[in-house]
């Protein structure tokens, strides 16, 4: 069986044994270690994120990096993609 208590999740996996942010009381303001303890648990989610959006969006898993390292001098660079600075292309 897998052990989530070392995952972080969002709010939406409360109770679950993950670690996840503190939800406010309803009669009162989380306390300051509470806040700063969300803060700490959101900068590590935020980065994760950001790193598998960044996987999909250069289509890392999908493109010749997942070849063998032999072959990788045989391969031709690919051209620049989505969001990637306008050079001409092959580079001289």
């Amino acid at each position: 069986m897998i052990d989530p208590s070392d995952w972080i999740g969002d709010k939406g996996y409360v109770g679950l044994g993950m670690i996840t942010p503190i939800k406010k009381p309803p009669h009162r303001d989380l306390l300051d270690w509470e806040k700063e303890f969300n803060t700490a648990i959101n900068r590590i989610r935020w980065k994760t994120e950001q790193t598998i959006a960044k996987l999909k969006t250069w289509r890392i898993l999908h493109s010749d990096s997942r070849r063998s390292l032999e072959t990788l001098p045989l391969s031709r660079p690919r051209p620049p993609t989505r969001g990637a600075p306008r050079r001409q292309w092959p580079p001289r």
